[in-house]
């Protein structure tokens, strides 16, 4: 990791994602695996949640429907707020009346507010549910800047694209939780990251918050920090675990 910030703006260096729409793969896993529920958080217009057919939770601070966010759902819970209001006032597993299956986190595009979502949500997981990361695998440099600032970009064919920092929180969960099991995915525009093998009782990332938003605000993602972190997180192809999908061989259920 790189603490240094460079003066002279990163040169644009892009990789390939070619897998399905982070969309169209959430809505086929969730069929194949039978999902019990689903929880979202970042939920903006309800493109995502429209096609859940489960009994849903979505969190979002400001909705903008353009669409009925029901679909097939026998239940939907929707809270106007944000997730820390959302986690200090409710309780995902009473609501459900079992603990989350498949939670997708797509919140502020900050590390710690992404690692906050983590905590909170694990908490109310099972040892076989699964936590979907969006936007942590960042297609060039530029887009993983903490303000998003897209006419200082030289990349001006994805200059609205922005993954913020959140790739972080991969990082610190390979370190802080190596009893996690993560799975990169290839899904368009900027990956998922599977998380399994959870631990609700697990209180490691919460007791070491501060230490770890401490040491890794400052990081930034430079030249080699960026091919590094692609070598550990290889995706792998998201149409090829929707069609063979025996959950065992990704993700630990």
């Amino acid at each position: 990791m790189s603490e240094e910030i460079s003066s002279s703006p990163p040169t644009p260096k892009r990789k390939s994602l070619i897998g399905p729409t982070y969309i169209a793969y959430i809505h086929e896993l969730l069929r194949k695996r039978n999902a019990r529920n689903y929880m979202e958080v970042g939920v903006r217009a309800g493109l995502c949640l429209a096609g859940v057919e489960c009994p849903a939770i979505g969190i979002d601070p400001n909705f903008i429907f353009d669409r009925n966010p029901m679909g097939k759902k026998r239940a939907l819970h929707l809270f106007q707020m944000t997730s820390d209001e959302f986690f200090a006032e409710h309780d995902p597993t009473r609501i459900f009346g079992a603990a989350v299956d498949v939670a997708f986190l797509d919140g502020l595009h900050q590390f710690e507010y992404l690692l906050r979502d983590f905590i909170n949500t694990e908490k109310h997981c099972g040892r076989n549910s699964l936590v979907l990361l969006d936007d942590c695998l960042p297609i060039n440099i530029e887009m993983t800047e903490r303000l998003h600032n897209p006419t200082a970009r030289v990349d001006r064919e994805i200059a609205e694209w922005w993954t913020g920092d959140v790739w972080k929180v991969v990082s610190i969960l390979r370190e802080y939780r190596p009893d996690l099991r993560v799975v990169p995915v290839d899904v368009r525009p900027t990956g998922s990251m599977g998380i399994s093998n959870l631990d609700p009782t697990s209180t490691v990332l919460e007791d070491r918050y501060f230490e770890i938003v401490d040491r890794y605000h400052e990081v930034v993602m430079d030249a080699p920090e960026f091919e590094a972190y692609w070598a550990a997180n290889k995706p792998l192809n998201g149409l090829e675990i929707l069609k063979d999908f025996e959950m065992s061989r990704y993700f630990k259920v």
